[in-house]
């Protein structure tokens, strides 16, 4: 299975998995060989912050090894609806997320990923709206 994310025009590299999965990564280059994650990856384990061992093969493809550092962000993640994510009280939060030194992203229209701080004592909540009751009608 392959990921491609590049319709916001921002370069990316290959990402190969033993597995044969491959995604398309923004990635910054830390070191011979590592590279620190800009994004989070859905073909594997690591997430945005994350610095990756990987191997570049013959094509330029990079061969995912292992994720050599974690982050120090803490990862809380939430399907929620498009018109939730576009509420005031969700920009507000994730502008406070941002503002203490974290990263949030949003994927496949309803996933919502929130990277904050590990010193950060609070954990955030999201709530979607409860649905509506449905009226009991009598059968007679």
């Amino acid at each position: 299975m392959h990921f491609d994310y590049s319709d916001d025009g921002d370069a990316r590299s290959r990402v190969v998995y033993e597995n044969g999965d491959s995604e398309q990564l923004k990635l910054t280059a830390v070191a011979p060989e590592l590279y620190r994650l800009e994004e989070s990856s859905f073909a594997g384990e690591a997430v945005y912050g994350d610095i990756i061992r990987v191997h570049k093969m013959a094509n330029g493809a990079l061969l995912f090894r292992e994720i050599a550092e974690r982050s120090a962000l803490t990862t809380q993640s939430w399907i929620l609806s498009a018109s939730a994510l576009s509420t005031d009280k969700i920009r507000k939060v994730l502008a406070k997320v941002i503002d203490s030194g974290g990263m949030s992203e949003q994927a496949f229209g309803g996933m919502l990923i929130v990277h904050t701080r590990r010193t950060s004592r609070r954990r955030y909540s999201v709530r979607s709206p409860k649905p509506p009751r449905l009226a009991r009608t009598a059968h007679h």
